[in-house]
């Protein structure tokens, strides 16, 4: 289970640690966002601070509608005890949790600030 919290604006973060170019871990809270339909995303200050190099350009569709090129790479993480690996996407953006990475998950949220955020694996 992973547990993370709503803000006090009902934002529900997450922390997932993510593994740097020189593989140290680094803790950096995640909104869970189930309109992102990707595994994680992270503006370029982020990448660069991790080290980690664009591998390529995916095809995207942003919540502007219009669709881009979007650079993207891949990194270790933990989630839940065990590493995995997994597509980060560059944008703009504060960094977001998709429902990719939460595939086969259960979500609980209490909608209230400082409510407890969990995220329990159902299998599959």
């Amino acid at each position: 289970m992973t547990t993370g919290r709503a803000t006090a604006t009902l934002k529900p973060l997450v922390p997932i640690t993510i593994l740097d170019s020189r593989n140290n871990a680094r803790t950096i809270e995640f909104v869970l966002d189930s309109g992102f339909n990707g595994q994680l995303l992270l503006a370029d200050r982020y990448i660069d601070r991790l080290g980690l190099s664009i591998e390529d350009w995916i095809d995207g569709r942003p919540a502007t509608g219009a669709f881009v090129k979007i650079p993207y790479t891949e990194a270790v993480v933990v989630w839940q005890g065990v590493r995995r690996q997994a597509q980060i996407l560059q944008l703009d953006s504060e960094p977001l949790l998709g429902m990719e990475f939460l595939w086969n998950h259960r979500i609980t949220i209490d909608a209230v600030p400082n409510g407890p955020v969990t995220i329990t694996p159902i299998g599959g």
